[in-house]
């Protein structure tokens, strides 16, 4: 090779070699006068409040009790449920629904002979409450058998 083909490679790998340093610098002088941006989220501050504490109503049959032997062909259900829910009331005889306006309720149901499945379930009117379900088993066996 020539002396003046060694002298250019030599030149323009130098050159190039500066003008890298040169660009390198200012990218670096430029990213230090920005704000840098973090990968890691940023912390939030916030509060909770309490509750606001509400009176939740589960059906409870009080009256009859479960695996009652009575001489009568009806019964009195009573319970208590969420204000203003629709009720329904079950049985191979009777199917009975109604919308109770207090918490309580009282209704008179009939009975047949022998063993009585009697399904009762509570719809609320709130619609983020759940449906309760309750099951009786009531036997109706008159004296004179």
């Amino acid at each position: 090779m020539k002396k003046e083909t060694f002298l250019a490679i030599f030149l323009g790998v130098v050159f190039g070699f500066i003008f890298a340093l040169i660009i390198l610098g200012s990218i670096s002088q430029s990213q230090l006068g920005k704000k840098t941006k973090s990968l890691l989220p940023q912390k939030k501050e916030f509060s909770i409040l309490p509750a606001k504490p509400t009176s939740l109503k589960l059906l409870n049959i009080t009256n009859p009790k479960n695996f009652l032997i009575i001489e009568n062909d009806k019964v009195t259900i009573e319970g208590e449920v969420e204000k203003n829910s629709l009720i329904v009331i079950q049985s191979p005889i009777k199917d009975l629904v109604f919308q109770n306006k207090e918490e309580k309720f009282k209704v008179d149901f009939p009975l047949a002979l022998g063993e009585n499945v009697i399904k009762i379930v509570s719809y609320p009117q709130n619609p983020n409450l759940k449906t309760q379900e309750k099951t009786l088993f009531i036997y109706y066996l008159p004296n004179e058998i």
